[in-house]
């Protein structure tokens, strides 16, 4: 009997230990979740921040599916490389439009503006509209990073 009335104090303050530490998990998560662009005056850096950024190799981002981070996820291209662009921050080279990697327009978008998720990628800060606006990629202007350089790359919940 003494045993039991043990356990259940044991349990009764692992759940009173759990209730207090859980809220202040909550207040470490992101207000945001992945597949929304930053609130106004967040920077990207920042927003970036806040989504649990993952070491991740950057040859195993190369080939990955770009989604547009909606409930349908339509595929908005497929990552082509991750470079460092002239102003010295990290950018991943997206073929927007391509089918299994082949074909599509090129355009660089910051790191911090897109998450993991899975083994697909979301763009989170930047419409399809707003990507189809952005200028083509110049191989020229970027510097790529070797496939064993690690990156960090914030996580994305599911959109839907």
């Amino acid at each position: 009997m003494t045993l039991m009335v043990a356990r259940g104090a044991f349990y009764g303050m692992l759940l009173a230990s759990a209730a207090m530490v859980l809220p202040m998990a909550a207040v470490a998560q992101s207000p945001m979740p992945g597949g929304m662009p930053p609130p106004p005056g967040m920077s990207l850096a920042q927003s970036a921040a806040m989504r649990f950024p993952q070491p991740v190799r950057v040859g195993d981002l190369v080939g990955r599916d770009v989604l547009q981070p909606v409930e349908s996820r339509p595929l908005l291209g497929t990552v082509r490389q991750v470079a460092r662009a002239p102003d010295g921050t990290l950018v991943v080279v997206v073929a927007l439009g391509s089918v299994l990697g082949v074909g599509g327009r090129s355009v660089a978008i910051p790191v911090d503006a897109m998450v993991l998720l899975g083994d697909e990628m979301e763009v989170v800060a930047f419409t399809p509209a707003q990507l189809a606006g952005f200028p083509t990629a110049q191989s020229a202007a970027t510097t790529g990073l070797a496939p064993d350089t690690i990156i960090k790359i914030g996580l994305a919940k599911p959109s839907h």
